[in-house]
C-alpha cells in the first residue's frame, strides 16, 4: 500500500510539474495566445507612409552584419555593423529620404518600388553602400 501511494504522489508531482512548464521562447511577439501581450507586434510589412507612427526594422546586409532602422515621427536611427546614424526623414511615394545629423552629415534613401517595406525583401540603402534584408519587422513600442 505504501509503495502504491509513494507511485501515485510521484506521478502527480511529474504531472503538475508537467503542467506548469512553461516553454521557451519561440520569437513571437503577437503574444502566442490568451493573457495578452506587452511584448511589439511582429509584421510581415509596413506601408512606408506609416513609419512615423514607430516602426524597427531588423535585418542584415550582404557582409553578414545586423542592420536596424528606427523610425519615430519624422526621426531615424540608423545602424549597420559598427556604424550609426541619426536625422531626420521624409517620405516622397515609395522613397524614405533620410537625412543625417550627425557630425559627418549626408543623406542617403530607399526606394521601395511598391510603398511597403517587407519581411523577405533586399532594399538597397543608396548613396551608403549598404543594403538590408528584412528579417523583423516590429512596432516600436516607445515611440511617442
Amino acid at each position: 500500500m505504501k509503495k502504491l501511494l509513494n507511485i501515485l504522489v510521484a506521478t502527480s508531482a511529474v504531472m503538475a510539474l508537467t503542467a506548469c512548464g512553461g516553454g521557451g521562447s519561440n520569437g513571437d511577439y503577437n503574444g502566442g495566445g490568451g493573457g495578452g501581450s506587452t511584448g511589439p507586434e511582429s509584421l510581415y510589412a509596413v506601408d512606408v507612409s506609416n513609419l512615423d507612427q514607430g516602426f524597427i526594422i531588423y535585418g542584415s546586409n550582404r557582409a553578414g552584419e545586423s542592420v536596424t532602422l528606427k523610425y519615430c515621427g519624422r526621426n531615424y536611427e540608423y545602424a549597420s555593423g559598427s556604424g550609426y546614424w541619426y536625422g531626420h526623414f521624409n517620405i516622397n511615394g515609395d522613397r524614405i529620404n533620410m537625412f543625417d545629423d550627425t557630425p559627418t552629415g549626408g543623406s542617403y534613401r530607399i526606394d521601395t518600388g511598391n510603398y511597403t517595406l517587407e519581411v523577405g525583401v533586399e532594399y538597397f540603402i543608396d548613396f551608403q553602400n549598404d543594403e538590408i534584408l528584412v528579417d523583423q519587422i516590429t512596432e516600436d513600442l516607445y515611440c511617442n
